[in-house]
């Protein structure tokens, strides 16, 4: 009974596979005869109004790419910085280093800050061979260079600089330097080329001792002077004035004093005018 079963199972399956392998035959016959190599055109659908407004707005902004050439132009290395800051006349700029590239000079210290150099060029009593630069640059941190004297050569610069005695700290050692090193570095307009390279004058102080005074003339009794207003008696007088004077030691040299009042008022006369009478004429 159980062989019975299982062989029907059996037969049941393969009828069930062989109506799958019917159906797909079926289905790749119904595809091959519906399928066309026929292409079919999609039809685009007109443009709006809206659309056809914006293209001409883009096309026209198409062609403006690259007009603010004109108005931002490029860097220019060439450009020259005017600092804002007071400096020296000492300072100086690019046309001073581009006119003396071939000669060389002392390089006395470097700094970060330009009082520094300020205050060292006031202790100075000689400043003309004095004058210095600021660099700056890409790979450059801004410094501030005293330079002392343009000289044709390095030997001539050497010389000079042995016979330098600048009071300077002993980690500060003065150098001769080609002026064609600072080309690159210097891009500012020195104190010359905007006209605060003003002169400078010396003024020089001498001690003058003062005028000795001769004692024995102001031992000497003065003239008096006839006063302009007549002498007023001391017990009338309404008001004194003492006038002190005192020499550079101040001991007292001369005493002067004078009284003043108000005179009284002059009297009138005994004889006084009669007054007139007036006589009412209806009367």
């Amino acid at each position: 009974m159980a062989t019975l079963r299982t062989q029907w199972q059996r037969i049941q399956n393969y009828i069930w596979l062989v109506c799958g392998l019917v159906c797909l035959f079926a289905a790749l016959v119904f595809w091959a005869m519906t399928d066309s190599d026929a292409l079919v055109e999609v039809e685009k659908s007109a443009e709006t109004a809206s659309e056809l407004q914006i293209q001409p707005e883009k096309v026209a902004a198409t062609s403006l790419l690259g007009a603010l050439q004109e108005e931002v132009r490029p860097l220019e290395m060439t450009t020259r910085v005017v600092t804002t800051g007071s400096y020296e006349p000492e300072f100086r700029g690019s046309k001073f280093i581009n006119d003396n590239k071939n000669a060389s000079s002392i390089e006395l210290f470097r700094t970060t800050k330009d009082d520094v150099i300020r205050s060292f060029l006031k202790k100075q009593s000689d400043r003309k061979n004095f004058f210095y630069i600021r660099l700056s640059g890409e790979n450059q941190i801004e410094q501030y260079v005293l330079l002392y004297g343009v000289y044709r050569n390095q030997d001539e610069a050497k010389r000079v600089l042995e016979q330098l005695a600048f009071p300077l700290p002993k980690t500060v050692q003065p150098k001769v330097q080609d002026i064609e090193n600072y080309v690159s570095l210097v891009n500012d307009m020195g104190a010359d080329e905007m006209g605060t390279n003003n002169k400078l004058y010396a003024v020089n102080l001498r001690s003058v001792p003062l005028p000795k005074v001769d004692e024995s003339m102001l031992a000497l009794p003065k003239p008096k002077l006839k006063p302009s207003v007549a002498e007023t008696d001391p017990a009338n007088a309404t008001t004194t004035t003492t006038v002190t004077r005192r020499d550079e030691q101040g001991n007292v040299v001369d005493v002067q004093q004078s009284h003043s009042g108000v005179g009284a008022a002059p009297k009138q006369s005994g004889n006084r005018i009669p007054e007139q009478e007036i006589n009412d004429p209806f009367n």
